[in-house]
């Protein structure tokens, strides 16, 4: 089988219309509708498994909503400002970040490309590292506190 060649999709530089709002709220009826007890969903011969319904209604759900989606898959590489955008960094500081090594990048020709991946790696780690310090922040505060 052969990969597909994925973009990374979105509605562009707009929201959905009210059409597209309306028939993303009529699918997720039609989905729930047609669900089986373990949550998977029958396409003609097919059944679609409860984890990829899941992934569909949630996109359905932000359609319907009238909210834009983004979607790309984890292999994508970014440009250093789709990975900055991404992190809510500037990109010069992404450049630090991958100058000291700390998000994995590969030079083609003279620019840098960030996996998709390395960067949510990235965020996720930050993530944990900012929860740990505000657990100790809290931690210090109970100390010096204790009623």
């Amino acid at each position: 089988m052969t990969e597909p060649n994925f973009v990374l999709a979105d509605f562009g530089d707009r929201l959905p219309t009210a059409e597209e709002t309306d028939s993303a709220a009529e699918a997720l009826t039609a989905i729930e509708n047609s669900r089986t007890a373990n949550g998977a969903l029958p396409i003609g011969e097919a059944l679609l498994s409860s984890s990829l319904v899941g992934l569909i209604t949630d996109l359905l759900s932000i359609v319907a909503r009238g909210e834009t989606v983004t979607y790309a898959p984890i292999s994508r590489r970014l440009t250093t400002q789709e990975a900055a955008d991404l992190l809510n960094v500037s990109r010069p500081h992404l450049i630090k970040l991958l100058q000291n090594g700390e998000i994995d990048h590969e030079m083609v020709g003279t620019h840098r490309r960030v996996a998709l991946r390395d960067v949510l790696e990235y965020k996720a780690r930050r993530g944990a590292s900012r929860k740990a310090a505000l657990q100790e922040m809290q931690d210090i505060a109970d100390a010096l506190d204790p009623t």
